[in-house]
């Protein structure tokens, strides 16, 4: 719901009840129809996605992926994960390639204090998803995955990722189940940037 009233440019459940109504001409301002799914208390029915897909077409698509396809990157079946990582796959030749130079594109944006998004965090838990249930549940791939524990650490720490997530009212749910996921290697989440260097040293031929 925050999302969407971002999109339309209102500030509060009250300016979104008034927005729909006007286009819908439909009463739900007087009824606060939307007011417990901005405050995360209720969620939507299928129902209230079919009248919020009036005003915004890719009402489904929103809900099921989340943003930036967080939502995605953390629940669906990993055959669902290729789409957020398209263009890495495409572009590099391997999948351990392709892990790698992502977190050295995060310690980059670390060494020179470049701001992260939430499209960094869906694809540090996509790749994090993909290299350890490959391992642990079909076939072990062989790649070293700890450096995804600290990308996923790393962008949940980062002010911006945090702040775009607290505008959308789901920073604390989004921290808290990622948080569990990293309990029990709490070492490796915050490893040293410079012993991820050095891991990654072997790998990526741009590192001097």
């Amino acid at each position: 719901m925050n999302s969407l009233a971002r999109k339309i440019g209102v500030a509060n459940p009250h300016q979104f009840a008034l927005h729909f109504d006007a286009l819908t001409g439909m009463n739900t301002q007087s009824s606060g129809k939307w007011r417990s799914s901005f405050n995360g208390e209720k969620a939507l029915s299928t129902q209230q996605l079919q009248l919020l897909s009036r005003i915004d077409p890719e009402v489904f698509k929103r809900h099921e992926m989340g943003p930036a396809n967080l939502w995605q990157a953390m629940w669906a079946p990993l055959q669902g994960l290729r789409s957020i990582l398209s263009t890495e796959l495409a572009l590099w030749p391997t999948l351990e390639v392709l892990v790698a130079e992502f977190e050295g594109d995060l310690l980059l944006a670390e060494a020179y204090h470049e701001p992260l998004t939430i499209a960094h965090l869906a694809k540090a838990v996509a790749l994090h998803r993909l290299v350890h249930e490959l391992n642990a549940r079909i076939i072990p791939v062989g790649i070293d995955g700890e450096g995804t524990y600290r990308a996923i650490r790393r962008c949940l720490d980062d002010t911006s990722v945090a702040a775009a997530l607290a505008s959308l009212g789901i920073f604390d749910d989004v921290d808290a189940e990622l948080s569990d996921w990293l309990a029990g290697h709490e070492e490796l989440a915050s490893t040293p940037a410079a012993a991820r260097w050095n891991a990654l040293a072997s790998r990526l031929d741009w590192i001097a």
